[in-house]
């Protein structure tokens, strides 16, 4: 983690301007910075918005630099038509990385920020600053790398009640490790998606078993129920032979989480299958199930795609779903 313990007034680095953004932040001020970010101060957090008009307004040759020693601020990306090339993330005497190559693994993962409901990809050197964030979610992430959280009192963005019919806010929250000189730094990210019920589900068999692949995104019980009124349960899966044909079919209609019938919601490490069977095969990913965060009860497929491997999540996540006959 990026660890500096004294408060780092400067908000952006440009060349001879740099003094007039943390001046007009500290005046509680919402003003054109240099390159025309803007500041404003939020309690204890400054926020630093970026934008495509941020990059446009510099002059030619002249690079956006992003200050990420500086601890209470919290960076505001709008990156529609940002030009993430002409962006450097500054670590001080560490370095400078380019943002575009930077943020690559991020935007290329199944919980893209492309897919962000209002545009945004937040950023911030201290997970203190999402203040959402409890002392149990802070240390699953140090773990996990990436957690989801639906509908938390303060999330950014999260009014149910403004929601369509049917869907719910996830926010993602997500570590990116850049290599800067010698040195590992990591950077928290943030960003809200909108996940929706459906009612499509492929058809598939295997095994002399009937299997449905539901792009409706649904709590385990949501979805374990949907899967009982089909006369099926979440999906058992036996051996590496199975759990690869299911994954193949899974991950070609998406990339993203999936549930299987696997559980402890009876006895905490105690898994089994929503049909009933013992659990004897399984394929945890490394460090898995580890019962991060809120709790984790419910066990899913493509936490770390595309790495083969489950993980456990808290049962109340909207995901995708695979149902088995019996």
């Amino acid at each position: 983690m990026i660890r500096q313990l004294a408060r780092i007034t400067r908000l952006l680095a440009f060349p001879l301007t740099a003094a007039a953004l943390p001046a007009a932040a500290l005046a509680g001020c919402s003003v054109a910075g240099p390159g025309g970010a803007e500041a404003e101060e939020d309690g204890a957090v400054r926020n630093v918005q970026i934008s495509a008009d941020s990059v446009a307004r510099l002059s030619p040759g002249e690079r956006l630099s992003v200050d990420l020693r500086a601890r209470e601020v919290m960076y505001h990306v709008a990156f529609e038509g940002l030009d993430l090339g002409r962006v450097d993330l500054d670590f001080g005497e560490q370095g400078k990385a380019q943002m575009a190559a930077a943020m690559a693994p991020l935007f290329s993962h199944p919980y893209s920020p492309l897919d962000a409901q209002d545009g945004r990809l937040r950023i911030t050197a201290d997970p203190s600053n999402f203040a959402e964030l409890t002392a149990d979610d802070i240390a699953a992430l140090e773990v996990e790398r990436m957690i989801a959280r639906e509908h938390r009192s303060g999330a950014p963005t999260a009014q149910p009640q403004s929601l369509p019919d049917e869907c719910v806010e996830q926010t993602i929250y997500f570590y990116v490790d850049i290599v800067v000189g010698e040195t590992v730094q990591s950077v928290l990210c943030e960003h809200t998606i909108l996940v929706c019920d459906g009612s499509t589900c492929d058809v598939h068999t295997y095994g002399g078993h009937e299997y449905l692949f539901c792009d409706g995104q649904q709590s385990w019980n949501d979805a374990r129920a949907s899967c009982a009124s089909e006369g099926k349960s979440l999906v058992t899966i036996n051996d590496a032979a199975e759990e690869a044909w299911v994954y193949g079919l899974a991950s070609a209609l998406s990339t993203q989480k999936w549930w299987i019938g696997l559980n402890d919601r009876g006895a905490e490490g105690n898994f089994v299958w929503d049909s009933g069977e013992p659990a004897g095969y399984t394929n945890w990913y490394a460090g898995e199930p580890n019962d991060a965060g809120s709790g984790e009860d419910c066990a899913q497929l493509n936490r770390f795609y595309p790495e083969l491997g489950w993980n456990d999540e808290p049962c109340s996540l909207h995901l995708r779903y695979i149902c088995e006959s019996d």
